[in-house]
């Protein structure tokens, strides 16, 4: 028997998406901003489905990853490594220690190639995040991203700004929570499901919210249909980004009750002393598996332009595992 062609092995998606969306996906890029539990799910099943995967993640292999819930990142792999860079010879001179210094994006590529002999577009990029040109993100179809700070994120989102038609998806799980948030670009235009094999005519997102207006919010003010006040699990991503951003040292306590302060949120709005117990490592696989599954579905629907897009806030639940949509914007 020959190798698997194109077709073979994408036979069951062409079926079920047509080959103008498999087409539309096997020429798209996804650019993967700092691997997490949930952005490895994510990655995972879109290099299966046929989407090309490059990973920006600078921080240093396996220390950055070894509480990320992902099979990525072997247990056995990593104390491997770790053992190896313990027993370096005293006096050896540090250029050489650092040749020895893997990036997380480096030691992921050779496994996410092994997914998808058929795509050959992967590609990694060990520069930092801060330092790459804003021209480099708009190079890509769509870009997923976790551990962000704000700034980081509404930097990416200016960068996109210019193309009406990326996607942007900001996502982070803690303990049984996630939350995303997601950009499809102010000119992106779809065809929602109106029966079997049949779809509407196209349609914009409306009311549009792009990702720096969405960060720029004041959360005080944020409400939905069925909210009177900001969701907590919202409150949660937030704070903790932040956190994960800051550079001081401070108790998480301290910080989180500060930070609620700042933002005019009462002392209630999340359970600090919880939440502090997770901040350092918030992953659990099932939620990164579940959140990972709905938004890898999300940029399928970008990529295709098939399928009604959420809008623009999704906060998943992992006690009874439901996923809603909600509307960030202002008043």
């Amino acid at each position: 028997m020959g190798k698997p062609t194109h077709d073979d092995v994408y036979d069951r998606q062409i079926r079920l998406w047509g080959a103008d969306a498999q087409k539309r996906m096997s020429n798209a890029r996804v650019l993967y901003v700092n691997l997490t539990g949930v952005t490895c799910e994510i990655m995972k099943n879109l290099v299966l489905a046929g989407v090309a995967a490059v990973i920006c993640d600078d921080r240093e292999y396996p220390e950055a990853v070894r509480s990320v819930p992902a099979s990525f990142f072997p247990a056995k792999d990593m104390e491997d490594i770790l053992e190896k860079s313990t027993s370096v010879t005293v006096g050896e001179p540090d250029a050489k220690k650092a040749k020895k210094t893997r990036t997380v994006a480096a030691a992921v590529q050779p496994k996410v190639e092994e997914l998808n002999p058929l795509l050959l577009r992967n590609g990694i990029e060990e520069r930092s995040i801060d330092s790459l040109p804003d021209c480099y993100f708009k190079s890509f179809d769509a870009v997923v991203a976790s551990r962000l700070s704000v700034e980081q994120a509404t930097r990416i989102s200016k960068a996109l700004r210019s193309d009406e038609s990326k996607l942007f998806i900001m996502t982070d799980t803690f303990g049984l929570d996630g939350a995303a948030h997601l950009d499809f670009g102010k000119g992106h235009c779809y065809r929602r499901e109106i029966g079997k094999d049949k779809l509407s005519d196209l349609t914009k997102i409306e009311p549009y919210i792009s990702m720096e207006e969405m960060l720029a919010l004041d959360l005080a003010k944020v409400k939905g249909r069925w909210d009177k006040t900001i969701p907590a699990t919202l409150v949660k991503q937030r704070l903790l980004m932040d956190y994960w951003a800051g550079s001081d040292k401070q108790p998480f306590s301290t910080m989180a009750e500060s930070w609620l302060e700042a933002h005019n949120l009462p002392k209630g709005t999340v359970n600090v002393k919880d939440l502090g117990a997770i901040a350092k490592d918030p992953e659990i696989s099932p939620v990164c598996a579940v959140l990972g599954g709905i938004l890898g579905n999300e940029v399928i629907k970008a990529l295709t332009g098939k399928g009604e897009p959420a809008n623009n806030t999704l906060l998943f639940d992992g006690l009874d595992g439901g996923c809603r949509s909600f509307l960030l914007k202002g008043d």
